[in-house]
């Protein structure tokens, strides 16, 4: 059986949920940003752990403006097909305030007709935020899909918070 930690982090959007194995993270659930009052008084259930603790300072941080890099924190993707994992770990490496296209990653992974798998992947994707799949675009500047609390509107919000300007960037509906 697998010892599972939890820590809170909180965000001026309400409480979000950061969780870890013996590994690494295994999830991060964010608040919804897009509802009017905040979420407050989770109770995980689970002991904190060093890593939890450290990971909710650092989303603590980043939900409060600061310009946070996730790199050092472990993650725990054990499971993970390796192409899924090859694309997570590819979307990690992209820049605070930086974004990349679905098809940029899939060619950075060996497969430049992958796009779509690239989008499968970041729909399942555990850990939002220091895996940063809201800083990927489709190629013609729409931001497709976002599977957090909030979707696109939150993604919007995400990539505004990291200073990316939208001149080209659109929110596309009925594509």
């Amino acid at each position: 059986m697998t010892m599972k930690f939890s820590s809170i982090f909180s965000t001026p959007f309400g409480c979000g949920v950061v969780q870890a194995s013996e590994r690494g993270i295994i999830s991060v659930e964010l608040p919804d940003m897009t509802k009017k009052t905040a979420s407050t008084g989770l109770d995980t259930g689970h002991k904190s752990s060093l890593l939890t603790e450290n990971a909710s300072s650092l989303l603590n941080r980043y939900f409060n403006g600061e310009v946070v890099e996730f790199n050092d924190i472990e993650v725990d993707l054990s499971g993970s097909p390796p192409f899924r994992d090859k694309a997570l770990r590819a979307i990690r490496a992209i820049p605070y305030g930086e974004v990349r296209s679905y098809g940029q990653i899939a060619a950075e992974c060996g497969s430049p007709r992958a796009a779509r798998a690239v989008g499968g992947a970041m729909a399942s994707n555990p850990v939002p935020v220091i895996i940063p799949c809201h800083r990927i675009v489709g190629s013609n500047g729409c931001l497709t899909g976002f599977s957090a609390p909030g979707g696109e509107e939150v993604k919007m919000l995400l990539l505004k918070m990291e200073g990316v300007e939208f001149k080209g960037l659109l929110v596309c509906r009925n594509q």
